[in-house]
């Protein structure tokens, strides 16, 4: 089998929570934020323990064959350090978040300490930064808009978690009379450079609006999965030219870092649910790994390889084993 030699992303993922891996496990997304996950952040995190576990983190993606990852945590200029000393590429998604923290206290201060990133890193080479209120359920709307304002004044991406359970999607219906998605919109806040994790509770309003806004979705079935949060609608995104991309999202809710592990779930899902082997045929799902990413991150090139010079390599490829061979860095 031929040697894979594409560069690969984990588009969205929290590094330094390889720290909670396995320790929150079996539970549904509210109740393993609120009861485990949230109240030992409290506890455990500070600058340091984010340093120190972005490192291990970064050693398990690169282990992976990952060249880049778009990260949402807290003392990003930790997590930052560990980067460029490993010499990895890095986004940052600085969390926007309406509660305090032990670290903030006013939520005013992350739009400014985002907005001092973007300038600190603008020059970085292995450092970008984006905009990133968490989700709708701990974001106000004015706090999301003022978010999408600093975006836009910067040409810098906008990403949040979006419609990952019933539960937000349910509770978005009730407080806003309309989905996640519909919420977005109405806010003005969809465009081609915005980047939504998740998006495994849809409608096909909510699919057409993505398509003619030009946005983007990351798909994570791990952890969707593990946190039964059920399957996305990827096919349905890709029949209206929807830009997906893949992530692991983090270990804790994944259990590994491992982008193979989730483009193969990813491709053997959307046959099972659509009940149809043709749908997502393996060359999409290397392309969701690769081009996919670069497009809605709007990186030209990585490795010394451009988006086209990537994309005619995988149309020319007729072997796809990579996605289930173990051995393919020895071959």
């Amino acid at each position: 089998m031929k040697k894979f030699n594409l560069p690969l992303v984990n588009v969205h993922t929290h590094s330094a929570m390889v720290a909670f891996r396995w320790l929150a496990e079996d539970l549904a997304l509210e109740k393993w934020l609120q009861e485990y996950i949230w109240p030992m952040e409290g506890k455990y995190v500070n600058s340091d323990f984010v340093y120190e576990n972005t490192k291990k983190a970064i050693l398990e993606m690169y282990k992976n064959w990952i060249k880049l990852a778009a990260d949402m945590y807290f003392y990003p200029e930790s997590w930052a350090r560990a980067a460029e000393e490993l010499w990895f590429h890095y986004i940052i998604w600085n969390p926007i978040i309406n509660f305090p923290v032990p670290w903030v206290v006013d939520w005013l201060v992350w739009i400014r300490q985002t907005e001092d990133l973007i300038k600190k890193y603008k020059d970085s080479e292995f450092i970008r930064v984006s905009v990133t209120p968490h989700s709708i359920y701990v974001t106000s709307e004015d706090l999301l808009i003022q978010s999408k304002e600093l975006a836009q004044k910067y040409n810098v991406t906008f990403h949040t978690h979006l419609s990952e359970s019933n539960k937000e999607f349910d509770d978005c219906v009730k407080l806003h009379w309309c989905t996640p998605v519909k919420y977005l919109y109405n806010l003005w806040i969809l465009n081609e450079k915005c980047i939504l994790a998740h998006c495994v509770w849809l409608t096909d309003e909510d699919i057409e609006i993505l398509s003619q806004t030009k946005s983007n979705v990351v798909h994570c079935p791990l952890s969707n999965l593990k946190l039964g949060s059920w399957i996305a609608p990827i096919s349905k995104l890709l029949e209206k030219w929807v830009n997906v991309c893949l992530w692991t999202d983090w270990a804790a809710s994944s259990n590994r870092l491992d982008i193979w592990e989730a483009g193969k779930f990813a491709w053997l899902l959307q046959k099972w649910i659509t009940n149809n082997p043709e749908v997502l045929p393996a060359r999409e799902v290397i392309k969701m790994m690769t081009i996919n990413w670069m497009k809605a991150l709007g990186f030209e090139s990585l490795d010394w390889k451009t988006i086209d010079e990537i994309e005619r390599i995988i149309d020319k490829e007729d072997n796809f084993n990579y996605l289930y061979e173990l051995n393919i860095w020895e071959i």
